[in-house]
């Protein structure tokens, strides 16, 4: 059993795949297996797919129609057969070769969610110099801190499986904050590595449909910490608009 299931959903993604697929096969740290879940692409996708996976190790693949993202992701959930989750969903990549060296090596046998800060980057991989929305959190992960929104980028959570919930599928945009909400609900223990981990590809579907987004992620606060939570998100928009928002981590 490996210690980490790398999970990747795919569709019509023969563009960007690449990106993924070069930065997970050069990982210097090699504990983990990898998962595409592809929603019936019609482009090379899985010919990347298939590709990749008769030169590399620990790699299985489905591709079939589904329901969105998360129904996607949670089927990436039920293949999965290692102690640890994390999603790098194509064209996002980890920070560097030694990524996922580094955080295992550091983080404590008994913690249940590691997590790192991302950085934004265009296909070409240049950095978008934008500045957080919501400050990042130090120290101990507790679901309080995601009353505003999501604070982690959700590919720099690596999470437990045994704890991973399903995603929530009544949410096609913001179900990754349900879920982390509902993760950390669980009172696990966390890793704050203070260091970068991902390199995230902007201009994702969120970004495309953000009056929508904005809606699920308003229901999805007011579900969990009531009106008040509300008032204090649509607060941090303004304070994001006002003061330009808050500094990242510097990668080292």
């Amino acid at each position: 059993m490996p210690l980490l299931s790398i999970i990747t959903v795919t569709y019509q993604a023969a563009q960007v795949l690449p990106i993924t697929l070069r930065s997970v096969a050069s990982q210097s740290w090699r504990d983990f297996e990898h998962i595409f879940i592809d929603g019936g692409s019609q482009d090379d996708t899985l010919s990347l797919i298939e590709s990749y996976a008769r030169n590399h190790e620990q790699v299985r693949y489905l591709s079939e129609p589904d329901r969105g993202l998360y129904d996607a992701m949670n089927k990436g959930l039920a293949l999965a057969r290692g102690e640890y989750v994390c999603f790098l969903n194509a064209g996002d990549s980890f920070w560097a070769e030694d990524t996922l060296e580094k955080l295992f090596r550091a983080a404590p046998r008994e913690a249940d969610v590691l997590y790192g800060e991302h950085v934004e980057v265009d296909q070409e991989g240049r950095i978008c110099e934008r500045p957080r929305h919501r400050p990042y959190p130090r120290g101990a992960l507790k679901k309080e801190h995601f009353r505003t929104g999501m604070r982690i980028c959700h590919q720099a959570l690596i999470v437990r499986r045994s704890l991973a919930p399903l995603y929530d599928l009544r949410y096609r945009l913001a179900a990754d904050l349900d879920w982390t909400i509902r993760l950390l609900s669980q009172n696990p223990r966390s890793y704050d590595s203070g260091q970068v981990l991902i390199r995230y590809l902007a201009g994702g579907i969120s970004d495309r449909r953000l009056r929508r987004y904005i809606w699920e992620r308003t229901a999805i606060i007011y579900r969990h910490f009531g009106a008040g939570a509300v008032l204090e998100s649509g607060w941090a928009m303004v304070r994001h608009k006002l003061l330009g928002g808050h500094p990242r981590l510097h990668p080292s």
